[in-house]
């Protein structure tokens, strides 16, 4: 649970972008980890404060903070197993910030559903999870189709934007692109990747019919399409390609130099920086 420096920028992004953080709750207190390049980098005074109150306050104009956790070690005041359901706390913030909590809890659906139903009508709720090669950091790593499908209009939510972070790189980002109905969004990479996720809440949620899209569409019994009709010339081009692979494969020779091939191969369709649904930005 901390500010870091994707997290600020994220946050300078949001400000820029003029959205009102109003009365904030952040989900466990957050430390500041900024580092002293940091500080230089994104242009703002050096703090040495242990947790990031004070810069969050000065920086992006709340007008009130709070922070909810398990246990009162680190000071928060409120709280909560966000395991279990909020059932009488009743108030609501303008921005809720989860910035490194929700892959430590158990129970994730309803931790995501406490978030949501701490978030007023029309407030914001911003994350920055583990996406990949983070196993053992936490209980889970996040994939964007799961945010696409969980704030989706007909869940209640609206203006949902998640980037795709490496740690290790401070000059870029990925916006993502939500896939195509009947398709995977499959990430691989080397680096540690986290998301940063921005929705807005318009309505109730309710958290219903969250599944892969590519299931949906077969599930489907009006998505059902027409196969293609191949030309001879594609069919045949096939042939070739299939006998050349198979005979590859088959030989002791080549088996060896072509199985590591389709490895690499598959590693590199999947490798986040040349997916098609992402598009890099300089930040």
């Amino acid at each position: 649970m901390a500010l870091t420096f994707h997290t600020f920028k994220y946050l300078e992004k949001l400000k820029n972008n003029n959205l009102d953080f109003g009365e904030t709750l952040t989900i466990g207190r957050l430390n500041n980890l900024l580092k002293k390049e940091d500080y230089k980098q994104l242009d703002i005074d050096v703090s040495q404060d242990i947790y990031a109150d004070n810069i969050l306050k000065n920086y992006f104009n709340l007008s009130s903070l709070n922070a909810l956790d398990y246990s009162s070690f680190e000071e928060a005041d409120i709280i909560h197993d966000l395991n279990l359901p909020l059932i009488n706390y009743k108030k609501q913030f303008n921005t809720i910030l989860d910035f490194g909590t929700s892959e430590h809890v158990f129970n994730i659906v309803e931790c995501f559903k406490n978030i949501s139903n701490l978030c007023k009508i029309n407030g914001h709720i911003i994350h920055c999870l583990p996406a990949n090669n983070n196993c053992g950091h936490g209980f889970w790593q996040f994939s964007p189709e799961l945010f696409f499908n969980i704030y989706s209009k007909k869940n209640g939510f609206d203006e949902t934007e998640i980037f795709l972070i490496n740690l290790f790189d401070k000059k870029n980002w990925y916006k993502i692109r939500k896939q195509k109905l009947g398709e995977r969004l499959e990430l691989n990479s080397v680096e540690p990747l986290y998301l940063l996720v921005k929705t807005k809440k318009i309505g109730k949620n309710f958290y219903q019919n969250i599944n892969q899209s590519d299931y949906e569409q077969q599930w489907s019994q009006t998505t059902n399409q027409k196969l293609v009709k191949k030309t001879t010339l594609s069919l045949l081009n096939k042939k070739i390609k299939d006998f050349l692979k198979s005979c590859l494969k088959k030989n002791i020779f080549t088996r060896k130099f072509y199985m590591k091939l389709e490895d690499i191969k598959l590693h590199n369709k999947n490798n986040f920086k040349v997916n098609k649904n992402l598009e890099k930005l300089r930040i």
